[in-house]
């Protein structure tokens, strides 16, 4: 350790501060107990590949971290080194006429939003929380609410560098290295891609799996655990010619299903979300604005276009008023003021019920359910039908993207002892999805905390491929421990 400790101090910032290393060791997830014995900085990617090669050497555990911000316990470190990618923040490039951004790991999609919109370009995915750093999302293939239009991270990435276990730089683009059935080959290696099928929803449930699968798709989603992602070749479009938001109420949860499902018909709807009762209980404390009679709400984000903006407020004024929700009541945002304070009403949610969880000093209670379009009534059902049995020991919610049949239900157990009880609920919510051809984790990852879920999605057999995969690209299991599948 000695030897590894004084190869790299000649290359880069490190720190061993216990004050320091602290701040790494916490995301959403509220996971308790990580440690690490220092943390390195690195700056480019030779830097990066030393550190690998010499802790791949001495077996020593590398952590990931980039911006904290995941819900699943993944960038925190149970022994070994933290890598931080924090350094590695340059947008390298934006091309207008190709509509292609690279950029390195470490820049936060705030920063990317910001210099892509000066080319009249956007990188579509969205996910929740904008000081995500890109290589961050790549790993997690996070999506959000505007999924519901583009799909999630995967969609946009056409090229990565990724640094192996090894040491060895991987320069991937998308189509140039295609598997044949269940076989991959590059750079004069072959390896079996997982036989396991995955569900046709949104899913980030452990390694990407498809008959004639690209190779780029395996990294994007793998969370850390087979390379260290340092560039990336983002998708871009042009940006919206407008767009305008409403957050619609709606007396009872049957009518605020109704209008979803009527919006999801329209080429216009970019984002659509939903806040059960309980949620907007939640939020009341600080929205004191929300109509006392709301039992749900809806978030609509729609875009202006030639063909829709002499009549687009008539025409969803309508759609809300077939559904029953109140017209006088919604919350119309026009102007980048009162989008920017919809937005952070529904970007506000996540972080309310983490405080909840770190109120009540326990580890999140969450599923990350996705369920087929026609099953989506039924997993509902099966939510409340379950819940309203336990009002008296948890507090609930339900909230998230709807348009993709996704949401969020966060149980926090208001005694110790009931504990446990969330913690098999959220069991049973899983094989609900399952049996019903959904998945376990569509957005979040696995992370440490959910492989049990994992399993119970794929059974032993896709773990063992999994296992195999990992093996693959880190022999030593080196690369974030932990993450996905517990690699020996």
């Amino acid at each position: 350790m000695q030897l590894f400790v004084y190869v790299i101090i000649i290359i880069m910032l490190k720190k061993t501060d216990k004050s320091e290393i602290n701040s790494y060791l916490e995301d959403s997830s509220n996971l308790k107990g990580g440690f690490a014995e220092g943390i390195f900085l690195p700056e480019n990617e030779h830097e990066i590949s030393e550190i690998l090669k010499e802790s791949s050497s001495k077996s020593i555990p590398l952590t990931i971290s980039g911006g904290n911000t995941g819900t699943t316990g993944g960038c925190i470190p149970f022994g070994g080194w933290i890598l931080g990618t924090e350094k590695l923040n340059k947008i390298i490039n934006i091309d207008k006429k190709k509509m292609i951004a690279t950029a390195e790991t470490g820049v936060m999609l705030e920063t990317l939003y910001n210099e892509t919109k000066k080319f009249g370009l956007l990188y579509p995915p969205d996910p929740t929380e904008w000081t995500a750093f890109l290589g961050g999302t790549v790993a997690t293939n996070a999506s959000g609410s505007r999924s519901f239009k583009f799909g999630a991270t995967r969609n946009w990435i056409n090229r990565i560098k990724v640094i192996l276990a090894s040491g060895k730089v991987l320069n991937v683009k998308r189509g140039e290295y295609k598997a044949n059935k269940n076989l991959l080959k590059f750079n004069k290696h072959i390896f079996g891609i997982p036989n396991y099928k995955m569900p046709n929803v949104k899913s980030s449930a452990g390694y990407f799996s498809s008959p004639d699968m690209d190779l780029i798709d395996l990294f994007i989603g793998s969370e850390g655990t087979l390379g260290v992602i340092t560039e990336i070749e983002v998708a871009l479009i042009p940006e919206f010619k407008d767009t305008f938001d409403i957050i619609s109420f709606f007396e009872n949860e049957k009518d605020a299903v109704s209008f979803v499902y009527n919006a999801k018909k329209s080429e216009e709807t970019l984002t659509l979300e939903y806040f059960d009762f309980n949620s907007l209980e939640l939020l009341r404390g600080s929205y004191n604005n929300i109509p006392k009679n709301a039992g749900a709400a809806v978030y609509l984000e729609v875009e202006i276009t030639e063909k829709n903006e002499q009549n687009h407020l008539d025409f969803w004024a309508d759609k809300l008023q077939s559904s029953n929700s109140d017209i006088e009541t919604s919350w119309l945002g026009m102007n980048d003021k009162q989008k920017e304070d919809l937005r952070k009403f529904r970007h506000s949610m996540p972080e309310h019920i983490n405080e909840e969880f770190k109120k009540h000093n326990t580890i999140k209670f969450a599923s990350d359910i996705a369920v087929p379009d026609d099953k989506f009534d039924e997993m509902l059902a099966f939510y409340n039908s379950t819940l309203n049995k336990y009002n008296n020991e948890l507090l609930w919610v339900k909230f998230g993207h709807i348009g993709q049949n996704h949401l969020h239900v966060n149980l926090v157990p208001k005694k110790e002892e009931y504990i446990p009880l969330a913690k098999n609920i959220i069991m049973e919510f899983v094989r609900k999805a399952i049996k019903l051809k959904g998945t376990c984790s569509a957005e979040h990852g696995i992370g440490k905390i959910k492989h049990d879920y994992l399993r119970e999605m794929y059974g032993d057999k896709g773990i063992s491929e999994m296992e195999i995969i990992k093996k693959f690209f880190d022999p030593n299991c080196i690369l974030n421990k932990g993450n996905i599948i517990s690699c020996h």
